[in-house]
């Protein structure tokens, strides 16, 4: 009897224990993910704005451009854009050429000495002014073959108004028989003919216009147009000055280059047809002293835009008549079709 109590007993211990083992087992808790550390985005790097200088010379060059001056054109977040003006082209040759100014307007026969002297590393960019220059003062002459003996006010040595007045004396016979009394620049000798202390000068708008309202003894004697005319038996207009640019900025910032282009000839017109506005700005940013003076002068100050591949023809003409008279004052060779700009 004990035997069948302990054999029930182990069977319903083995039972149970079996039932038990039957029962699912609980799932071990998953994992947690190791927490990743973020990775710090890093901030674009400020990119610097680019340096632009644009010069002119207190002439007709900067009243052309003088929307462009008093709106800033240009400045951006890309570009840090200022603007200046010298009275002599002296003031700015050694900062192009040093690279110190991208753009700048300069007398028509410098911008070729400026693509010799640095081997290409500057261009022209557009023609900015054509035929502005008359002989004035206070005597009773009114050709170039009257200079014969007497002393000729002049102003910028070097520049285009200086060869273009040599060529022309030369072919009027009268190289060495008249006196040239250099001045360092327009602005100095337009007071010299205002005091009658030079009586005779060659000077370019705005000055002549200057002269003549501040000494009603002061008269226009030649118009240096028609003498260059006749001087090259009509081959060539009378180029005065334009417009050149650094060649590495040019190729580095070519849609800067063409907005510039863009707002200088917009800016032409612009004082083209809004001349009394147009000149209270030259007055409000000291490029000459007297709006009123400005405004008579501007119709007669040869402002013109013309971009270089459109001049290249009259110019080449202008350049040949200037390196046969005098090969140094285009810079001792004339330019090659590199010197023309082209978008």
């Amino acid at each position: 009897m004990k035997k069948i109590c302990f054999l029930l007993v182990v069977l319903f211990v083995l039972s149970f224990t079996a039932g038990c083992s039957n029962e699912p087992q609980e799932a071990p808790a998953p994992e947690k993910p190791a927490e990743e550390t973020p990775v710090p985005v890093e901030e674009p790097a400020a990119v610097e704005p680019v340096n632009v200088t644009i010069a002119g010379l207190k002439g007709p060059t900067s009243i052309g451009m003088i929307k462009m001056i008093d709106e800033k054109a240009l400045q951006s977040d890309k570009y840090n854009v200022e603007y200046i003006q010298e009275a002599a082209p002296d003031s700015l040759t050694g900062k192009i050429i040093n690279g110190d100014i991208q753009i700048s307007s300069v007398p028509i026969n410098l911008a070729s000495v400026l693509y010799n002297k640095t081997q290409g590393k500057v261009q022209l960019l557009a023609v900015n002014t054509i035929g502005n220059l008359f002989i004035v003062g206070t005597e009773d002459i009114n050709s170039v073959s009257q200079l014969d003996g007497k002393t000729l006010g002049m102003s910028a040595k070097g520049s285009t108004p200086d060869f273009a007045m040599n060529y022309i004396l030369k072919q009027a016979g009268l190289e060495g028989k008249t006196e040239l009394n250099y001045v360092l620049d327009h602005a100095s000798l337009a007071q010299s003919v205002i005091a009658e202390d030079t009586t005779v000068a060659l000077l370019p708008q705005p000055f002549v216009t200057q002269t003549r309202l501040k000494n009603p003894n002061v008269k226009i004697l030649v118009d240096l147009n028609e003498a260059w005319n006749e001087a090259t038996g009509g081959k060539s207009d009378l180029y005065t000055g334009c417009i050149v640019i650094n060649k590495e900025f040019a190729e580095n910032n070519s849609d800067f280059v063409s907005e510039f282009l863009e707002q200088y000839e917009s800016s032409v017109n612009w004082v083209m047809e809004n001349q009394k506005d147009a000149s209270v700005l030259v007055a409000k940013h000291e490029i000459m002293p007297d709006a009123a003076l400005v405004e008579k002068a501007i119709p007669n100050c040869g402002i013109t835009f013309k971009k270089a591949r459109e001049a290249k023809s009259g110019l080449n003409d202008f350049y040949q008549i200037l390196f046969d008279s005098n090969p140094a004052s285009v810079g001792g060779s004339m330019p090659d079709d590199e010197f023309y700009f082209t978008e």
